[in-house]
Order: C-alpha cells, then structure tokens, then sequence
C-alpha cells in the first residue's frame, strides 16, 4: 500500500503545483524537487517582502532580506516539521534575518516606508480592521494614514511589530506569540495594552485630520 507521501509524489506529476498546500510542497523540496520552492516563493514574496519592509524601512534593504529568507528556509528545509504552518515558519526565519540585519547594519527607521506598507496593503481603505470593541475602535476612526504612521512610529520597536503582525499580517495571537517565543496569552494581553496607548497617541493627531 502506498504512503500518502508517495501517492502526492505521484499525483504531482499530473497536477499542477498550487494545488498543494504549502506543507505539502515543503514536503516536495525536502525530497529534492525544487520547484516547489518555486511555487512558495510566488506565492508569499509580496507578502514576505511587506514583512520586511516593517523591519528593515528601507525598500532596498527589505528586497536583501526577503532574499535571504528564502535562501535560509532552502538550507534549513530538512528541518521544516510539515505538521507546523509554513507561513508562521517562514516569518520567524524573516524575523531573524531582519533583526541580524538590523544589529549589523544599525539601521535607523524611516516613516516613508511604513506609508507604502500600508497603502499597498490596505488599497485605500482604513489600515486596521478591528472585529471587536474595545481600545481599538478607536483606531477605525483615523482619517488620515500620516496621522496613524505618526503614532505608530511612536511606539517602541517590540510593540509596533506586534501590531503589525496582528493588523497588516493578520496573524492570530497563537501564530504571534510562536514568531515572537511568547505565550498566546501574553500576547493577548500586550495587544490591548499597546492598542490603548496607540489610541492615545492618536488622540492629538486627530484633532486636526
């Protein structure tokens, strides 16, 4: 009888790569078969690079370390565990090359960048998509992208990329607090206390958007 593993290998050949989940085609480069590294890339390189551009807020800089991701997750594809999510896998190897990066380079952050993060990503519509009441409503609120920018560039380094993991990734709290080696509860809890700050750094901005 065949294994699972074998009867996609087979199934592989007649069909095409995005059809496979992404722990599949891990499953696929670990075996050998690269393009399904391939198939990874273009399907995460606009959102890996955005990723990085949070980091890095230089586009240049952000274009080397999406790069270098992928450079490291084909070294270190024997290791991917294909019961885990590629996704979260993959940006806590961004992270890592970012932060490296970041500590090698002693990079200062520009505001410029994290606009076009978030233009490219919210397509003119309000950047935060909050689904429940609380500190947040606040933020539904904000007219104008210049004016959260200011208030997010505002908050210390740990608590705006937990922000942005939440909000422009969209990332669970159990899927953050695995990026970040911290407990979903923890996290929880950082999230609505930054997300009250972030509201209160807001409230001078608004008053005259």
């Amino acid at each position: 009888m065949q294994s699972c593993a074998k009867k996609i290998r087979m199934d592989a050949q007649m069909t095409s790569w995005e059809s496979y989940s992404d722990e599949e085609l891990m499953q696929f480069l670990q075996e050998g078969q690269n393009d399904a590294l391939a198939t990874l890339v273009k399907r995460y390189q606009n959102d890996l690079y955005y990723f990085c551009l949070h980091y890095m807020r230089n586009v240049e800089l952000a274009k080397e370390a999406t790069q270098d991701t992928y450079l490291r997750i084909f070294r270190a594809r024997a290791r991917f565990d294909a019961t885990k999510n590629y996704k979260t896998w993959m940006l806590c190897i961004a992270r890592n090359v970012c932060l490296t990066a970041l500590t090698r380079k002693h990079h200062t952050t520009q505001i410029d960048a994290l606009e076009d993060m978030v233009a490219a990503h919210d397509n003119g519509n309000e950047s935060f998509h909050a689904s429940t009441a609380g500190p947040d409503d606040a933020l539904m609120t904000v007219e104008r992208h210049g004016a959260l920018m200011a208030a997010l560039d505002m908050l210390p380094p740990d608590s705006r990329e937990i922000i942005v993991l939440r909000y422009f990734e969209r990332m669970s709290a159990r899927e953050i607090a695995e990026i970040v080696d911290c407990s979903e509860g923890a996290i929880r809890t950082r999230l609505h206390r930054i997300l009250k700050q972030l509201r209160e750094k807001c409230m001078p901005f608004r008053e005259n958007v």
